[in-house]
């Protein structure tokens, strides 16, 4: 099977991941994409997060509408911090029949190369690369398992939507109404 994986925070979930992911799983060779629920990114150690558990519980909500989206909570085992090349690492030990992809932002893959072995990733995955606010144009690492995506640019950001809702303006925030309510029931608390 050939499994998308889709890393982030998802800090909350919004409608820009589920486009994203979307459009990747029918824009490709992927069967199924993973949103793998990141507890701390090492490349964004002081952001302040929702707590892990409630950005799963969204997660799961969201997937719920998708037939191959499934949320991952598989870096929530493995040690910190979570470096791409360890959980790809950990899911071929426990499978070998399985292929696994990553799917990046090009805001992303202009830093590939900071990245912990990441020339081991790119000769042993696919990367499919989605646009990001035209940061394509000043990517120029190519490689055959390199996939520049000729996807809409989704202008949606988490940051600003968790700003929107500490300002009480929840009307258009570009996430799912349960999540949403989620958030509110739960007493969620929200920082920027």
């Amino acid at each position: 099977m050939n499994i998308g994986l889709y890393f982030g925070a998802f800090n909350p979930v919004h409608d820009g991941h589920m486009k994203v992911a979307n459009y990747v799983l029918n824009n490709s060779d992927l069967d199924i994409v993973w949103l793998v629920l990141t507890p701390q990114s090492p490349h964004k150690v002081n952001s302040p997060l929702i707590d892990y558990n409630h950005r799963y519980k969204m997660l799961e909500i969201v997937c719920k509408k998708y037939k191959n989206i499934l949320p991952s909570d598989i870096e929530k085992s493995l040690p910190e911090p979570n470096f791409s090349i360890n959980t790809l690492n950990h899911l071929k030990k426990d499978t070998n029949t399985n292929n696994y992809s990553l799917i990046i932002g090009d805001d992303n893959i202009i830093k590939l190369t900071t990245w912990k072995q990441y020339s081991n990733i790119i000769k042993n995955h696919k990367i499919y690369v989605y646009p990001r606010n035209n940061y394509m144009k000043k990517s120029k690492l190519t490689h055959e398992n390199i996939h520049y995506l000729n996807a809409p640019i989704i202008n949606v950001s988490a940051s600003n939507i968790r700003k929107k809702i500490l300002d009480d303006k929840t009307d258009d925030l570009k996430i799912d109404s349960k999540v949403l309510s989620y958030l509110i029931n739960n007493n969620i608390e929200i920082n920027i």
